[in-house]
């Protein structure tokens, strides 16, 4: 069944946004009756499509809403393909927030006046995506920032790294102890970051992390490191 997100709720009516009913409408081509899944307020429901295909009638819950671990991703600006793949598995693999960075080493330049023109975008891509793998939540993604401007706003604040020297490798820095913390990671566009950006990531407390001996796409990188983190949230709820 598809998803989509409600925008208001009347006692057991849904109403979608007008671009969802002419997806179901214009795309789908859906019939009365016809059954998707909307969310709202943290749960989602199985719904009947009414006749004039204008809203949806709640039949049953079909999922409450489970905590998420806070993952956050910086992702370097990079160019639509790229951005598009980060953003999708991103979200299907569990991400809760993007911020989007301009790094020295970024190839890929946008002029400030086209910035809300491509959140706008991205934004289009992570709700797809967060329909179509069922979530509950859509990611956020609010901004695009320079590299002098990353915080520290994890419990666990790793930084992807090419230098191999005094780094610890993922594995020992993501643990079952802290995989369900508030976890944040930076790492580079190809090149990976300069020298300047990295003294200033370890000052403001991020932990230096080697991903091992590979060479690693950019856009493989948030994949890897969120699926090493749902591997270690679901081993640890199964124990």
């Amino acid at each position: 069944m598809q998803q989509y997100f409600a925008k208001d709720r009347k006692d057991n009516t849904l109403y979608l946004n007008i671009e969802d009913l002419n997806h179901i409408k214009n795309v789908m081509r859906m019939k009365e009756n016809d059954k998707v899944i909307v969310v709202y307020d943290d749960k989602s429901y199985i719904c009947s499509l009414n006749k004039e295909l204008t809203n949806a009638n709640i039949i049953e819950v079909f999922k409450e809403h489970k905590k998420e671990t806070e993952f956050i991703v910086h992702v370097p600006l990079l160019n639509e393909e790229k951005m598009s793949f980060i953003l999708q598995h991103g979200t299907e693999l569990g991400v809760t927030e993007f911020i989007v960075v301009e790094y020295q080493h970024c190839k890929y330049k946008l002029p400030q006046k086209d910035y809300q023109k491509k959140l706008t975008r991205w934004n289009k891509i992570i709700k797809e995506a967060t329909e179509q793998s069922y979530r509950i939540h859509k990611p956020k993604l609010e901004k695009i920032i320079n590299s002098k401007n990353i915080e520290s706003i994890g419990n666990v604040n790793i930084m992807c790294s090419l230098d191999k020297t005094d780094v610890k490798s993922i594995c020992q820095v993501l643990t079952r102890e802290n995989c369900n913390d508030k976890i944040n990671i930076v790492f580079g566009p190809e090149g990976g970051l300069s020298t300047i950006e990295e003294q200033l990531l370890v000052e403001k407390g991020y932990i230096k992390t080697s991903l091992g001996n590979d060479v690693l796409r950019t856009e493989t990188v948030p994949l890897m490191i969120a699926s090493i983190l749902k591997y270690l949230k679901e081993s640890d709820s199964n124990e």
